[in-house]
């Protein structure tokens, strides 16, 4: 009885996709997704996706492959390398802004909370995003969290000018850190993960979230073109069933994601990527929000929000959220409430 308990909805939302008219097919279109990053904690429910079956289910025939920071996996989304792609919603917003029209469009929103942070380490005195005036910054230049860090600069007042970047790549940022080369770094929570692997816990760190100064953005996100959107609805919305199953499952058992990611990286080292999953899921993920309307409930005031400090930031032309989000591609309610 356990035992059907705990499969039972899993049974009730595939069977509600058939109904819907999902299901495996020899014909099942193949879609190009990539990844914000390489395969980590983080990225496994989309590996799960994969290996556990759920895109050839729900009737579609899924690459996914890792990325090299959203602004690169927007640009090879939009250019038509790959058709959709799991990245920042906030650095699409200024990529648009740049392009003067919506060339990459949000069918759905996974992280609720961008968990973006600047980390610095306690003994460094460094505090607050004022404290960073004159600072080394270490970072990827294509990172979210870098990207997105001219919107903490002007909610705080800091002076982008007075900043240092370290143009690195993520494997040395949390090493710099630790080093003492580097003051600070952009980091989204998973990176604790990271820094832990080097001997540093969360107490030797000052954590500063985005959200706590002034920058509220909604996080990552399934980005595809307005064209491919259009003219393959049905092939976005199988898309969406099984990205959806998959974030659900992950949610209720984080180490079926991550099993599921040792099969694609068998280096992958189980407790380090399994905090990176929980982490987000925590941060980012989990909020009253989602919890009362689930994945993917996106507030048009927020998302306004969002666009509008993104646009003032860069200096950019503001898009309606209508433009920006399209939630007309989502499965329904009760495939994407989270697990109890």
């Amino acid at each position: 009885m356990t035992a059907w308990l705990r499969t039972a909805p899993t049974i009730a939302i595939l069977t509600i996709a058939t109904l819907l008219g999902f299901g495996s097919s020899a014909f099942a279109q193949k879609v190009r997704l990539t990844l914000d990053f390489a395969l980590q904690g983080q990225q496994s429910p989309f590996i799960l996706a994969v290996e556990g079956g759920y895109f050839s289910r729900a009737g579609v025939d899924v690459v996914v492959e890792r990325g090299y920071g959203s602004a690169d996996a927007i640009t090879k989304v939009a250019s038509g390398a790959y058709d959709m792609a799991f990245a920042d919603i906030g650095a699409m917003i200024q990529f648009n802004g740049k392009q003067h029209a919506a060339k990459v469009i949000s069918v759905f929103q996974i992280y609720d909370i961008a968990p973006m942070t600047v980390l610095s380490l306690a003994k460094s005195g460094i505090k607050t995003p004022a404290d960073l005036a004159g600072k080394r910054i270490a970072a990827p230049p294509g990172s979210s969290t870098r990207v997105m860090f001219p919107l903490l600069a002007t909610a705080t007042g800091l002076d982008m000018s007075t900043i240092k970047w370290l143009d690195v790549t993520p494997q040395l940022r949390e090493t710099l850190l630790v080093q003492g080369q580097a003051d600070a770094t952009t980091a989204l929570v998973t990176d604790l993960a990271g820094l832990a692997h080097l001997g540093i816990s969360e107490k030797d760190l000052t954590i500063m979230r985005y959200g706590d100064f002034g920058v509220p953005l909604y996080g990552h996100a399934v980005l595809t073109t307005p064209e491919f959107a259009e003219k393959n609805p049905e092939t976005v919305k199988k898309v969406l069933v099984a990205v959806a199953q998959a974030w659900r499952d992950s949610i209720a058992d984080p180490g079926k994601a991550i099993d599921a990611l040792k099969k694609r990286n068998p280096l992958a080292e189980e407790t380090v990527e399994r905090k990176r999953l929980q982490d987000v899921i925590d941060w980012g993920i989990v909020t009253e929000r989602t919890k009362r309307d689930g994945l993917g409930a996106v507030d048009p005031a927020r998302m306004t929000e969002t666009i509008a400090m993104v646009a003032k930031a860069f200096s950019l032309e503001p898009m309606s959220a209508a433009v920006t989000y399209r939630p007309d591609f989502l499965p329904p309610a009760e495939m994407r409430r989270l697990p109890k």
